[in-house]
């Protein structure tokens, strides 16, 4: 049975309107990954406490994890709002923007400007540099953590190249190395 699109948009939950938000902006730049995709929304639902009470994120293998959101997303492919490659990056489709358009309410210019920036952030970075951010900034979503120690002996080589890329400042990127400015600034003369 083929689901009616006519009035979709009212049937759409508030987060399901939160990832066709991220999905949308930056011109409509595809979420590159499952590890992008959490983590994108965690950023975004510890900035937005509504998305926060959607999102339900916890501990899990790759950090933040929101099993909500993972149904959402599914159900917004199932819907063709979103399409998912086979690397499972995520587009929003033609059908998705115009059902997005009619919940424009949702959200404030100002989170939607925190979401425009958090992909923007994400969307430099790799797996990798992503879980280094998550775990050194937010500790407590390491618990369950299954890269946890191979992220964390690569933190300093990481954190160099988030560096490099331009999305930290200097004493941001000595923190997710987990030295000090002066160390960080002789290991890139080095």
């Amino acid at each position: 049975m083929r689901i009616s699109l006519d009035n979709i948009a009212e049937d759409l939950s508030p987060l399901s309107v939160t990832i066709l938000e991220l999905l949308k902006v930056n011109d409509e730049k595809p979420v590159k990954g499952k590890v992008a995709f959490q983590n994108e929304m965690f950023l975004i639902s510890n900035y937005i406490d509504k998305v926060n009470e959607w999102a339900e994120f916890s501990p899990h293998f790759l950090g933040p994890y929101s099993e909500i959101s993972e149904v959402s997303m599914d159900n917004l492919v199932s819907m063709d709002l979103v399409e998912k490659g086979e690397d499972y990056t995520y587009k929003i489709t033609s059908s998705g923007i115009r059902e997005l358009g009619l919940k424009q309410d949702l959200f404030s210019s100002e989170e939607k400007e925190a979401i425009v920036d958090f992909k923007e952030f994400i969307s430099n970075l790799t797996d990798d540099e992503i879980l280094l951010f998550i775990y050194a900034s937010y500790p407590d979503f390491t618990i369950e953590s299954i890269e946890y120690q191979r992220i964390m002996k690569s933190r300093i080589k990481d954190s160099i190249s988030i560096y490099k890329k331009g999305v930290v400042s200097l004493e941001e990127a000595a923190f997710l190395a987990g030295i000090n400015i002066e160390t960080f600034l002789d290991v890139l003369e080095e």
